[in-house]
């Protein structure tokens, strides 16, 4: 493995890189303000929220984790639903087997880093044939990863500052897959898994309370999914 890092090649990385994670800044601005806001509201300062969007990084678990925190920590529960609601990022690696092959000493930070908006950088983005593999996918995940720390950073800092009713922020998640549910639901084949989705997660909602059926909801969706990944 290659220890030795060259500068100047790691800068070009980064340039061919950073036009191609504008669209993810912009897009995650007003989830990470949100988030930072609702952190600085529960008690937070910024620089543990910082802290915690750079330990945790998984951007829409880490607002579904507050009113966990809130309710009372209950660590295996809340390790279980990360996984859960995050369970796609164990397939992550597979496309990218051979764009992260020569990582080098970079590669354990690009899969820690490796979310859905890196995921999709990484497989459409056209890497310059001057700029190494490795320093231009590094440059990916290291910007990307800055945007979520400060974005939320910033968005405890406006919540400390700024006195107003944050009713109804955190509905910027609710939001947020409600956009990916209809971005799926346009592909017609997607709408049975849509379905799907919607069935088990009522019937769960109606077997087992609003305070626990998540869990039952998510390890049902992923069986039958696994199941019926032929088909599906």
């Amino acid at each position: 493995m290659e220890k030795k890092i060259d500068i100047k090649k790691m800068i070009a990385g980064f340039k061919a890189a950073f036009p191609y994670t504008i669209p993810v800044f912009f897009g995650w601005i007003f989830v990470g303000l949100t988030y930072g806001v609702l952190m600085s509201n529960i008690g937070f300062s910024p620089w543990w929220t910082m802290l915690f969007s750079a330990v945790a990084f998984c951007g829409s678990m880490q607002i579904a984790a507050i009113p966990m925190m809130v309710s009372g920590f209950d660590p295996a529960q809340m390790l279980l639903v990360s996984y859960l609601v995050n369970f796609r990022h164990t397939f992550y690696g597979v496309p990218l087997l051979e764009k992260y092959r020569d990582g080098g000493i970079f590669k354990p930070f690009m899969i820690y880093t490796l979310a859905d908006e890196q995921f999709s950088l990484a497989v459409t983005a056209k890497k310059p044939d001057d700029v190494e593999s490795k320093y231009f996918y590094f440059g990916i995940n290291a910007i990307c990863y800055s945007y979520w720390i400060i974005l939320s950073g910033l968005g405890g800092v406006l919540g400390g500052l700024l006195t107003f009713d944050s009713t109804g922020l955190d509905f910027a998640l609710n939001a947020m897959f409600i956009v990916l549910f209809l971005q799926h639901w346009e592909d017609k084949k997607n709408r049975p898994a849509c379905v799907i989705g919607i069935a088990v997660t009522l019937t769960s909602l109606i077997l087992f309370g609003s305070s626990i059926f998540l869990i039952p909801a998510l390890l049902s969706m992923l069986a039958i999914f696994w199941f019926g990944r032929e088909k599906l």
